[in-house]
């Protein structure tokens, strides 16, 4: 296939490595320092301890409206993605796949790309680029428990197109599931990650700090019931399913999440990547209050574990 992942961050560089690696054509968006990097030296992805990857992709620092790809991935913040929208309006590739963290609907999207070519998807990887090199994970085994990279259409359907893609991830080895309704598994999404940032701010991004407190991986979890007591006001199931647990006793999950935020795995997935996308998790939280305020449910615990920018 074809392939163009717009955004060379993290996400964009383990989707990029790992699906070019896989015999995909590649192409990355890159520019500045970024780009220079690829050219050079290519996409390098490593997990600590063990043996670096290195894959040649071709590298643009623009899309045209005759760029023809099978699919373009949108891999950006969500703060990042409007400035995209025209230029992704004119190109003419059918099958755009937005993989950018939102609770605010796609209508903007449909309106640049038509609901025909849009796509849906949410990754669980990440980690950070040292020296121009990824340092990474992919969520697999155990972590699947509390997130799969998963995709979808806009119409809730599951197409040939998305059930080819949803192969080609995982025999690039990034283990990925279909959902129907990518806009209920986003905002859930959030609901979960707002206050998990929030409770990770009040302590600096220390995850380990944060492990020590059980009243603040409590309110954490508290605050993650609400948002899911908000959602369900509005008419939206919590997905996926596999997230059942945080219907448990908040004293129970809090208990168990008090041991997750003590963890290196915690370290990497979460408190990073809080670090670099402070204007992102203010965004995604003023989307969500947008939904606490039609909702008209009271939320204490959101109110009080708030992200707050120091």
């Amino acid at each position: 296939m074809r392939i163009l992942i717009y955004g060379a961050g993290v996400i964009g560089s383990i989707f990029a490595g790992k699906l070019a690696a896989a015999g995909h054509n590649v192409t990355v968006l890159a520019r500045g320092n970024r780009a220079d990097e690829i050219r050079q030296n290519g996409i390098t992805l490593f997990v600590p301890g063990k043996k670096e990857e290195n894959v040649s992709v071709k590298v643009t620092e623009n899309l045209t409206a005759d760029d023809l790809y099978d699919y373009i991935f949108v891999v950006m913040q969500r703060i990042q993605v409007d400035s995209v929208l025209p230029i992704l309006s004119q190109n003419r590739s059918k099958n755009i796949v937005f993989v950018v963290n939102t609770c605010d609907g796609y209508e903007k999207w449909v309106q640049a790309v038509g609901s025909e070519r849009l796509m849906l998807g949410f990754p669980s990887a990440g980690g950070e680029r040292i020296n121009g090199k990824v340092s990474y994970f992919i969520g697999k085994g155990m972590m699947r428990a509390f997130q799969t990279t998963t995709f979808g259409e806009y119409s809730g359907r599951k197409t040939e197109r998305v059930k080819l893609l949803i192969r080609a991830f995982n025999r690039a080895g990034i283990p990925s599931v279909f959902c129907s309704n990518m806009d209920a598994w986003q905002k859930t999404h959030v609901a979960v990650v707002t206050s998990i940032a929030g409770a990770l701010y009040r302590f600096g991004c220390d995850n380990y700090r944060l492990a020590k407190s059980y009243a603040d991986v409590k309110l954490m979890v508290r605050g993650i019931k609400e948002g899911f007591a908000v959602l369900n006001k509005l008419g939206y199931k919590t997905m996926p399913f596999k997230l059942w647990y945080f219907k448990l006793p908040a004293w129970l999950t809090g208990s168990i999440f008090k041991v997750v935020m003590g963890t290196k795995l915690a370290e990497i997935t979460m408190a990073k990547h809080c670090i670099v996308a402070r204007p992102e998790m203010l965004s995604l939280q003023a989307e969500f209050d947008g939904l606490i305020a039609k909702s008209g449910i009271q939320t204490p615990a959101i109110n009080e574990g708030k992200l707050s920018i120091p």
